[in-house]
């Protein structure tokens, strides 16, 4: 009897234990769901959504860059870039190598990329269609391609430095993509890609999409031939006289409009990212020079500007020899007596010096000032200042040296700017390169031209203009001269300054500066030739290639219609 009681009771405590148990993992399973569901409940859902989908960023098509005339300088073409999704990839070591021959990549550089624990890798961008269809033909698992734009550029170096360039997440990086690359981006898109049960990535049409909006296109007032024109003439004058480089910029002074803007040396916009900073720099509104002769320009009107001088005033030249405050002054060539409008024309720095001194250094500074030569012109890309020192720093030795282009230091446009107001009746109008902003066959901004400065009145202009063209005709500047045109214009000589102080005997900055008169045409044009070898004076480097590049762009003017004689000036 005792031992039937026993055994009951021990019965009886298994049952308890065992009820205890499966009780204690109906708490636990409570738990464990109350946990999965409310605690980790969001994250482990994010987790699954990442198995199956992932977000993709679209960018919107990048709007074109077109000539005045609508032919294409900037385009986008389609283009595949390869990623990897590493935690789907079996064999790492055999991806890589063969992915290696056809990238050009070593198998280690891919096989760090594929070490990542990230779900998503970059393994090249912008690939060749040959290299797309190659690695499709392979069928490996984990890897996929994203349709991407590439910029492509289909004049390869015409103006290079103005249009500049885009990196490979089709960002602006330099000239007007840079400069305009908020218009031309559009939207961008994010798009949830989604996989299916094997992994693989579902096109947009399969899942449905919107198209990002596309950027818009950018019209510039560059021709693209008078562009060619004067990046053709200005590589013959660098490679015939073995310059460091130069620069060209030809304008319509009475809107401000810039027609070309060309240096040397220049680059291939497609292969952008294998040239040098030196090659892709615009010279042109960035590089600094002293403009020498061609100043004696702004210093004359200045003098005619406040009536102390006339043209036919005789001036003493002092046979090119002048002591002015302990400092000799040297003519080129040495003169007696001239006049004032031969001062200029035979580019005599002693005669130019001796009105300065009447203009006294406070008018001189001021009218520096009001050319707009100590800051930038307004230009919508990255231009540089001018550079003078303050009037309170001038020097004895600066009023023998600024009246003809020394101490002083400016951009090509700034000097191609001053130059502008003695063509266009004492007014700078502010040069601008964007002639619209369009969306298709829609436009959305039109730039108007806009009077910038007035440093001179209309009859010192008009006096200036024709001692500019007596200075082409019978000056140091006969070489610029266009057959059945007027041409007006100064040469510049100036000796490039040390970096120790002084300047440099062998090295020279050569330029003319000048307009063409037409009927119905008038342009302007700067060339600047950066330290000639053989020889260096303005008039016998820089102001043939004026000659040669107006008469071309003359020819291209008249006969083929393409300029516009009716002006339309807004203040602004």
């Amino acid at each position: 009897m005792e031992k039937r009681k026993n055994h009951f009771g021990s019965q009886r405590t298994r049952t308890l234990i065992l009820f205890v148990l499966l009780e204690l993992c109906f708490a636990f399973l409570i738990y464990r769901l109350f946990c999965i569901q409310c605690i980790r409940g969001d994250d482990l859902r994010r987790q699954a959504a990442e198995q199956y989908s992932r977000k993709v960023y679209i960018n919107a098509k990048r709007g074109n860059i077109y000539d005045t005339n609508l032919q294409p300088l900037a385009i986008n073409m389609n283009t595949y870039s390869l990623y990897a999704d590493p935690s789907i990839i079996g064999d790492r070591e055999s991806v890589a190598k063969s992915l290696s021959s056809i990238l050009g990549m070593s198998g280690e550089e891919i096989m760090q990329k594929l070490r990542s624990r990230s779900r998503f890798v970059w393994l090249k961008r912008q690939l060749q269609d040959q290299e797309a269809d190659e690695i499709k033909s392979l069928g490996f698992r984990g890897l996929a391609f994203k349709e991407e734009g590439k910029r492509f550029y289909p004049k390869g170096n015409l103006a290079a430095h103005v249009i500049g360039f885009t990196g490979l997440d089709d960002v602006g990086l330099d000239g007007i993509e840079k400069a305009y690359d908020p218009y031309m981006q559009g939207s961008l898109q994010e798009l949830v890609s989604q996989k299916d049960r094997k992994g693989r990535d579902l096109t947009p049409r399969e899942i449905g999409y919107d198209e990002p909006t596309r950027g818009y296109d950018v019209v510039l007032t560059v021709d693209e031939v008078i562009q060619y024109v004067a990046e053709k003439e200005l590589q013959q004058a660098c490679e015939k006289h073995r310059a460091k480089s130069g620069s060209v910029i030809i304008m319509n002074p009475q809107t401000g409009e810039i027609l070309a803007l060309a240096n040397y040396p220049t680059y291939d916009l497609n292969q952008a990212f294998s040239t040098s900073d030196d090659h892709r720099r615009n010279r042109a509104i960035r590089d600094l020079y002293e403009p020498g002769s061609a100043f004696k320009m702004v210093t004359a009107a200045a003098a005619i500007n406040e009536g102390i001088v006339k043209t036919e005033e005789q001036i003493d030249c002092e046979n090119g020899v002048f002591q002015f405050d302990g400092y000799t002054i040297h003519d080129l060539v040495g003169h007696g007596r001239l006049t004032f409008s031969q001062v200029v024309e035979q580019s005599s720095n002693i005669g130019i010096v001796k009105v300065a001194r009447r203009l006294g250094e406070k008018r001189l500074y001021d009218y520096i000032e009001a050319y707009g030569l100590t800051g930038k012109t307004g230009l919508d890309l990255s231009e540089r200042a001018g550079f003078v020192r303050p009037l309170g720093q001038w020097t004895k030795r600066s009023m023998a040296a600024i009246p003809f282009g020394h101490e002083i230091a400016i951009t090509p446009l700034q000097m191609l700017c001053s130059t502008n107001a003695i063509a266009n009746d004492g007014i700078i109008m502010k040069p601008f390169i964007v002639r619209r902003i369009i969306d298709g066959q829609r436009t959305l901004i039109e730039f108007l031209p806009q009077e910038s400065r007035n440093p001179i009145s209309s009859r010192t202009a008009g006096i200036m203009k024709q001692i500019l063209i007596k200075a082409v005709e019978d000056g140091t500047g006969k070489k610029a001269r266009v057959n059945g045109f007027k041409v007006a214009g100064k040469t510049g000589t100036a000796q490039k300054a040390s970096d120790k102080g002084g300047y440099l005997p062998d090295k020279y900055v050569s330029s003319f500066t000048g307009f063409l008169l037409a009927k119905d045409i008038v342009i302007s044009m700067i060339v600047v030739i950066d330290e000639p070898q053989d020889i260096h004076t303005g008039g016998a480097v820089a102001c043939p290639v004026f000659s040669e590049i107006a008469n071309q762009v003359m020819q291209y003017l008249t006969v083929g219609q393409r300029f516009c004689s009716v002006v339309t000036k807004s203040a602004g």
